[in-house]
């Protein structure tokens, strides 16, 4: 079950960003796109808790310049910048 979050997580944070990544607007689409995802796995009230935590915590670690750098690398590079915000959400949800 944790693979499928930790998917679900690398699948929503390869949705093209424009160029300033945590602008309200792109943290709206990173919640949308990571609910959708995941609310077929969590339910909709943990997809809702789940979504909010990760974009929360990636926005409190990257600026919008570093998240986008984030976003332009490799998936697996993605996935490793920002697996904290997934395990720490999974384990708050």
């Amino acid at each position: 079950m944790i693979r499928k979050f930790k998917l679900i997580l690398t699948l929503f944070l390869l949705i093209p960003l424009k160029s300033h990544a945590l602008t309200e607007q792109n943290k709206q689409q990173l919640y949308l796109g990571c609910y959708q995802n995941s609310q077929q796995y969590l339910g909709a009230d943990k997809a809702k808790s789940y979504c909010q935590c990760t974009v929360d915590k990636l926005s409190k670690k990257f600026s919008d310049q570093e998240l986008d750098a984030v976003f332009k690398q490799k998936p697996e590079d993605i996935y490793k910048d920002t697996e904290f915000a997934s395990k720490f959400c999974e384990k708050n949800i």
